[in-house]
């Protein structure tokens, strides 16, 4: 029931990337494009490539899975890079050349997209709920893992940056704009994304974990609330035994749970596209 897919989150990444974005009017610049510069450069050097099986904290890891159209993906992410790199100095660029450029290059690598699938772990029981907001959190949360993972030797690493990144593209261009509201006022105001708080390496996951369930806590009980996928305390006992300790959270093994968790992520099933393509 509960699991990372490869398929919600490249979902929901050609969604953040492509239909939010081509919604602004006329040019992306300013703090939009230097937002929308900074994230896609997150995407392009972590968004996840391999699904790990075993505990990756003791650096005995194990690549189960390379996930294919994610490394595709990747391709896409390094190209739009480059090419918002190219135009940093004038922090502009119009949405018509930027769209062409996305779809272009999306089409270079073999559209890795499956814009056509299913949610699969964040399929709603009715359209309206879950979905692509479920994506974009579960896409949140794998970055800031799969950065502790890929700079875990890095001393140099600043844990503040990755989380700045997601902060930049919902306050430029998530659509939801209730949601944004939230989000910037959490992270600002209620729960501030700063130094004091993120100043090691593994506090970019459980800040953001922690960000979750205080989200999660806002919205029990609200009328957008999937009766199928009750909002709750993340994660729930059932999950992680280990992680729940005299009604507290014991955050060593919580961090070890984000890394077993969104480590291990479900690949996309190709086989079901091409039965989609063939009907």
């Amino acid at each position: 029931m509960y699991y990372v897919s490869e398929t919600d989150m490249l979902k929901a990444m050609r969604m953040a990337l492509y239909d939010e974005v081509v919604r602004t009017p006329g040019y992306i610049q300013g703090d939009n494009f230097t937002g929308l510069t900074d994230f896609v450069t997150l995407l392009s050097n972590h968004f996840p490539v391999l699904s790990f099986t075993n505990d990756i904290r003791r650096s005995k890891r194990t690549t189960s899975t390379i996930l294919k159209n994610s490394e595709r993906a990747r391709l896409v992410f390094i190209h739009m890079r480059e090419y918002l790199e190219s135009r940093r100095n004038r922090r502009m660029v119009s949405v018509d050349d930027y769209k062409r450029q996305f779809e272009n290059v999306e089409r270079v690598y073999a559209n890795p997209f499956p814009t056509n699938s299913s949610w699969q772990h964040c399929k709603g029981t009715t359209p309206m709920f879950r979905g692509y907001t479920c994506g974009l959190w579960t896409t949140f949360h794998a970055l800031t893992v799969h950065t502790y993972i890929d700079t875990i030797k890095n001393t140099n690493v600043n844990p503040l940056k990755p989380l700045k990144s997601i902060q930049g593209w919902v306050k430029g261009f998530f659509g939801c704009q209730h949601c944004k509201r939230h989000f910037m006022n959490m992270t600002t105001n209620i729960f501030p994304m700063t130094e004091r708080r993120i100043r090691h390496p593994h506090d970019m996951m459980t800040y953001l974990w922690r960000a979750h369930n205080i989200v999660n806590n806002r919205l029990h009980g609200d009328p957008t609330e999937d009766p199928q996928f009750i909002k709750m305390q993340f994660p729930p006992p059932f999950l992680c035994p280990t992680c729940h300790s005299g009604g507290q959270f014991s955050r060593r093994q919580v961090r070890n749970f984000l890394l077993r968790y969104y480590g291990s992520i479900k690949p996309h099933n190709r086989l079901a596209d091409r039965r989609l393509a063939f009907f």
